[in-house]
């Protein structure tokens, strides 16, 4: 992702700092905010914005949206999960408390924050894009948690987030490295508008899984690999035919592999 980096409008000398600092890790541009817009910013150098501000990180894409971090729908998520000890997600893992496991589409960590929440234990997720993967960084190790989400707050800190190719980052890994290895790639035609992940979706990178990658998944994985995807996606590729669907009443769905 190509960004240029600036601050908010009355930075402090900490902020304007820190905005070179991560011009320089991107090796992009850092640009003096003064009264000039974003828009301005992104009409002349057509480039995604990253403003650093005394809340945190915002990115401001090209396409129009603003992407931070936030818990998103994982409240509901991790509500509903106590209320009933049911999880659609969970349940493709078989997620036991002390497992171990690998995100390999760490995107804004919501599932990683879950899984974290029921293992009790590090989870480790591969967040292809830098851009992102600060984004994701810094908010998992600043946001505080209110109300009934305070009860995950150690589960944010229990996300260990790496930056590169999923593959490559399997291929580094000795076999049965961890206990679920698990997948959210970017849906494919997606059958609704959602407003909170638009932001994510301008930006991310939009690749399906190889079947190399796959493979290196089966290798590393101790119990399964599970993928989420969209409906009717996993009809669309061959190489998942040995991938168990798991039944849905939603447009979420979640097929996995047992490999123990």
């Amino acid at each position: 992702m190509e960004v240029i980096v600036t601050t908010e409008k009355r930075p402090s000398l900490e902020i304007i700092e820190e905005a070179k600092k991560l011009a320089r890790k991107f090796k992009t541009s850092y640009v003096t905010r003064r009264h000039n817009t974003i828009e301005s910013f992104k009409k002349h150098y057509r480039k995604n914005v990253l403003v650093v501000t005394s809340e945190g990180l915002v990115l401001h894409t090209l396409r129009g949206s603003k992407l931070f971090f936030h818990p998103g729908l994982l409240k509901i998520r991790l509500l509903n999960y106590l209320k009933t000890g049911k999880e659609a997600m969970v349940k493709a893992m078989d997620l036991r408390k002390g497992d171990a496991v690998l995100d390999c589409n760490l995107g804004l960590a919501q599932d990683a924050v879950i899984s974290a929440f029921v293992s009790e234990k590090m989870v480790v997720g591969v967040e292809k894009d830098p851009v992102i993967a600060e984004i994701v960084k810094r908010g998992l190790r600043s946001y505080e948690p209110k109300g009934k989400l305070s009860i995950a707050k150690d589960a944010f800190r229990r996300v260990e987030v790496k930056v590169g190719d999923n593959r490559e980052f399997l291929k580094s890994l000795s076999d049965n490295s961890f206990d679920i290895v698990y997948f959210s790639p970017m849906f494919i035609k997606p059958k609704w508008k959602c407003d909170v992940m638009q932001p994510f979706r301008d930006v991310a990178v939009k690749d399906f899984i190889e079947p190399e990658t796959l493979k290196e998944a089966e290798r590393v994985a101790r119990k399964r690999v599970v993928i989420k995807i969209n409906k009717g996606v996993k009809d669309l590729f061959p190489f998942l035919k040995d991938y168990t669907l798991q039944e849905s009443a939603t447009n979420v769905e979640y097929i996995y592999k047992r490999v123990d």
